[in-house]
């Protein structure tokens, strides 16, 4: 093959491996997403534990502080069940981003529980990512959050 050939066809042969081209985060999709924030806090406090599962992806990790990571869907959800009563709990979104297939959250929470002997009251973070599926639905894939407050000495 001459080089007059051989040049195009690498052109084309490159092009075809580039990256798709960056997007931004949709009016819709910004919508959808603060719709997850804004229902969080109520499932929570519903312990409405199927529901909030089911926004996980089958293969999700949770990075709960001082603990392994919870990796899937039903790992998490099992775990849901050892969360103690709560009195309350608030979620807020604080910043959103991402390129329209994935998202990224970062939010704040406070929460007071009750426990034997010992009223906890706590404010924190999170980050979620999350990935959109190809029913235009958005599901997590990971979350981490902690404390605000000191670790105890």
């Amino acid at each position: 093959m001459d080089a007059r050939r051989a040049i195009p066809m690498l052109i084309a042969l490159a092009a075809c491996g580039s990256p798709p081209a960056v997007t931004e985060l949709s009016d819709q999709d910004r919508a959808a997403l603060q719709a997850i924030a804004d229902q969080d806090a109520g499932l929570v406090m519903a312990r409405a534990w199927d529901s909030l599962a089911a926004m996980y992806e089958d293969g999700a990790v949770r990075l709960p502080p001082n603990a392994p990571p919870l990796e899937g869907r039903s790992a998490i959800r099992r775990n849901f069940d050892g969360i103690p009563p709560l009195n309350s709990f608030t979620f807020r979104m604080v910043s959103l981003d991402g390129d329209g297939q994935l998202a990224y959250m970062r939010g704040a929470y406070t929460m007071s529980l009750t426990l034997p002997g010992a009223a906890i009251s706590d404010t924190g973070k999170i980050l979620i990512v999350f990935r959109k599926q190809a029913t235009g639905e958005w599901r997590r894939v990971a979350d981490a959050w902690n404390s605000n407050l000191a670790a105890a000495q």
